[in-house]
């Protein structure tokens, strides 16, 4: 994280759980000040304020953004506030860093971002787990062509939650539902890997609620690439993402959307291990070599008994563990991006770009056409 040039002094609307993961994240970052918390309850705002030694707490957010102390605003609220409040942060002068999912549906996301852009203020999705080191390597990784040509990416996203028709999880008045809540970080990989794709298919079981307690998604790509992702409110995913190319595979380690480890594994060359006509005595495939290094070594005599054709196996394939624990609880990551392209004078990020936010959001629209589950915002 860069060193800085000037304090940036944060607002927080919203005290629930993500908030405070928030604000936990920006105590050691250098350079950022959390200066004033609202709620709509006054008393959440100000045992927040306690907590996390803030000054100022506020019973609205009205009240928070016409503080001229404050130079940015996270937005932590639940889902069906999210566009009423960024335009309320934007319309009192204020840059916004707004919590996922940007929007219920495009049509919200694209009024907030073009009202961010008339006001030439800055305005970001907090997809957090883009800004994580890790999840920057395996871009650098696969862009750099490191696995070959990718050919698919797995992810899923997914552990048991309570059934609880009043939350936040399952209420289709706050934005329930799998896809926006857990879908969306599998999406944002996909296309933050591998670009727009050219077209989206997907499935949901419906709950008793009328939102997705688990949907899946397959994003085809120009390319020929595939992606196929899910989320889940039901019961426990891997929670991993695999990248498979022509030369090799990158597995992030659950959970992926806030990683520390990932394994690289390197694809034999087409035709190693196969017979080759040679001549003479000399060895022409990977297991004649092998037997001829067997015989006179006992330790791999004793390593190809016990293992056989898989020893073989992972001789062709040799696997590469990269250990890269993140800072903190990790949310200080989009903080430092948000700051750094305030003091660069920048109103968007080029790692989470305003376009590539509403073509994310595009996608889950359609995948809820195809579920036909409609949230009360679309029918505005």
């Amino acid at each position: 994280m860069q060193t800085p040039s000037r304090t940036i002094r944060w607002g927080i609307l919203g005290t629930g759980y993500i908030s405070r993961a928030f604000a936990e994240g920006l105590r050691p970052l250098p350079g950022a000040q959390l200066v004033a918390i609202a709620s709509r309850t006054l008393s959440n705002a100000q045992q927040f304020a306690r907590e996390f030694g803030v000054t100022k707490a506020y019973g609205s957010y009205e009240e928070l953004v016409q503080d001229a102390e404050v130079d940015v605003v996270y937005i932590g609220t639940p889902n069906s506030r999210h566009h009423d409040d960024c335009l309320l942060c934007l319309g009192a002068g204020k840059p916004v860093l707004c919590e996922k999912p940007f929007a219920m549906n495009a049509r919200e996301a694209s009024e907030v971002i073009e009202f961010a852009r008339k006001q030439h203020l800055f305005c970001m999705e907090a997809m957090w787990m883009r800004f994580l080191p890790l999840v920057q390597r395996v871009r650098q990784m696969v862009q750099s062509g490191a696995i070959g040509e990718v050919c698919t990416l797995t992810a899923e996203f997914g552990y048991p939650a309570a059934f609880d028709p009043s939350s936040r999880l399952f209420n289709r008045e706050l934005g329930g539902g799998a896809l926006l809540d857990r879908g969306v970080y599998p999406l944002s990989l996909a296309y933050f890997l591998l670009g727009e794709p050219e077209s989206v298919v997907s499935q949901a079981a419906i709950a008793t609620t009328g939102v997705d307690e688990q949907s899946s998604y397959l994003l085809k790509y120009e390319g020929g690439q595939l992606a196929m992702l899910s989320a889940n409110l039901r019961t426990y995913a891997s929670n991993e993402a695999v990248i498979t190319g022509t030369r090799g595979q990158i597995r992030i380690h659950a959970p992926f959307y806030k990683p520390h480890q990932l394994s690289v594994r390197t694809f034999a060359a087409a035709g190693d291990g196969s017979s080759q006509a040679s001549g003479g005595n000399r060895p022409s495939s990977l297991k004649q070599i092998v037997a001829f290094a067997v015989r006179d070594n006992s330790l791999l005599q004793r390593l190809y008994l016990q293992f056989g054709d898989p020893f073989l196996k992972r001789l062709r394939q040799p696997t590469k563990t990269i250990l890269e624990p993140y800072a903190g609880n990790g949310y200080g990551y989009e903080a430092a991006e948000v700051m750094r392209c305030l003091r660069s004078g920048e109103i968007e990020s080029r790692i989470m770009p305003l376009d590539e936010t509403l073509a994310i959001q595009k996608a889950m629209d359609e995948m809820r056409r195809q579920w036909g589950l409609v949230y009360p915002q679309d029918e505005i």
